[in-house]
């Protein structure tokens, strides 16, 4: 074993421990730093050894969820996956997690590689890793001061995949850009996606949130025969004639059930395989679709997915439900339009007013610092039923001038930009067994997380 090896993964694991032994983090991305100016072809050469090989997941929304859900299959079926679990999904945080998962001679505990990954930076991961299997969930609008248009996002990430020369594909055939990545490429491909009439609306019309409106091909606005949210539908051109795909693995049925979850039966397995979570949301039952997608492409039993998905505990703030004070706290992260308004809808599909809110909005570089897309969440459909909103994050006033335009109260409304502050005011805002709805931007919801774990409520992330 090369000494350089030995001394990048020893000292990365070091200053991860001493990270968490202090409480500065959960040393997901400085040790890989560390190791990677040390050795920078680590995350290859430690990939290569891997019986299993990689998988990459990639996608604006759902991807640490998807492939947390596809590591608990994984898991079930006697793996033992390499895997990035809260989310450090740039190539620090995989050199990290694989650095974790070996011992004091630089060896891997574990038999197969499973990454989330920015989707930015999918191209490189691709080259350096050489997957066995990429997903790829849904691309909407989101820190546009990082990314850039869809667009050109999407031609980023098509190059890197012409780059591979074998390998799965899976891609979200209800998003129209997405669905277009797959060609040109030496892959095999399959689709995910909803079966029209699964999900029992008759929705036509797109939202004004929505992205990816026009074809790829020749620009023409592209007719959608059913909208399930945001872009995400049944579509194609009147033009050209380009459509959406056939998909491979269906979502037959789908019942949802508010915040409680959702059932859904699976196509492209023998029988159909009947699904239930208790990840609220359609969106939810996206990243439920593509973990059973993904898990057939690597060859798993049904009873395991099953398993998986029926068993599955969600990670740190998405759908993440906490007790405190005698009362219910739910955590959703929301952190773009087309995401923010399936959690509105979401949170709202029960009737009952009064409900306690505590939103937080931050501008931090995680984030995006442009903070304008709040104007096109659908914070109107909150009003009717806030008993309280508690606004926090270092945009909150931008959060509460969006909320007073949405038409809420001034004395429904409080500011309270400190993270523990806010919530112990929703706390006593909310009846004893009430519920408590805390809908958090990305680095929002790492604060809160973190007040939460001062308060005694929860473990810090790097601890569970």
């Amino acid at each position: 074993m090369q000494p350089r090896r030995i001394l990048a993964v020893n000292l990365a694991n070091l200053i991860g421990r001493a990270s968490r032994l202090l409480e500065k983090g959960g040393g997901t991305t400085l040790p890989g730093r560390v190791a990677l100016k040390i050795m920078p072809d680590l995350p290859e050469r430690l990939v290569d050894e891997l019986e299993g090989g990689c998988v990459l997941v990639t996608g604006t929304n759902g991807k640490t969820t998807t492939s947390n859900l596809i590591a608990d299959i994984l898991r079930r079926s006697g793996f033992k996956p390499v895997h990035n679990r809260h989310g450090a999904n740039l190539i620090y945080g995989v050199t990290s997690a694989l650095a974790r998962d070996c011992g004091p001679s630089a060896r891997l505990r574990g038999d197969i590689a499973l990454f989330e990954v920015d989707e930015a930076t999918l191209p490189e991961m691709g080259r350096r890793l050489r997957p066995r299997l990429i997903v790829i969930t849904n691309l909407f609008r989101d820190q546009l001061d990082r990314y850039g248009e869809l667009e050109s996002l999407a031609e980023r990430i098509n190059a890197g995949l012409r780059m591979l020369e074998e390998g799965d594909l899976l891609l979200n055939a209800d998003d129209p850009l997405v669905a277009t990545l797959g060609e040109g490429t030496t892959l095999r491909v399959s689709y995910f996606g909803m079966e029209d009439g699964g999900v029992g609306s008759d929705a036509t019309a797109m939202q004004h949130a929505a992205d990816s409106k026009f074809c790829r091909y020749c620009g023409e606005p592209l007719e959608f025969k059913r909208v399930f949210y945001g872009h995400m539908g049944v579509y194609g051109c009147l033009r050209c004639g380009r459509s959406r795909p056939a998909v491979d693995f269906p979502a037959l049925a789908l019942s949802l059930r508010g915040v409680e979850g959702s059932e859904l039966l699976v196509g492209g397995w023998n029988g159909g395989l009947s699904l239930r979570t208790r990840l609220p949301g359609l969106y939810n039952a996206y990243n439920v679709l593509a973990a059973a997608a993904a898990a057939r492409l690597l060859g798993l039993e049904a009873d395991k997915v099953t398993e998986g998905v029926e068993g599955y505990s969600t990670v740190f703030g998405r759908a993440e439900w906490i007790e405190a004070e005698g009362r219910r706290v739910l955590l959703i992260l929301s952190k773009n339009p087309a995401g923010f308004n399936e959690v509105i809808r979401t949170v709202t599909e029960d009737a009952e007013s009064g409900k306690t809110l505590l939103l937080a909005l931050n501008d931090l570089t995680a984030d995006g610092r442009d903070v304008s897309w709040i104007w096109d969440v659908d914070f109107e459909e909150l009003v009717p039923f806030s008993r309280e909103v508690i606004i926090s994050g270092t945009r909150a006033e931008d959060m509460a001038l969006r909320m007073k335009y949405a038409g809420l109260p001034e004395e429904k409304m409080r500011l309270e930009s400190d993270p523990k502050r806010a919530f112990l005011a929703a706390v006593r805002s909310a009846p004893p067994g009430g519920a408590i709805y805390a809908l958090t931007t990305y680095t929002a919801t790492l604060a809160l997380r973190k007040a939460l774990a001062e308060l005694g409520y929860v473990r810090g992330y790097w601890e569970e």
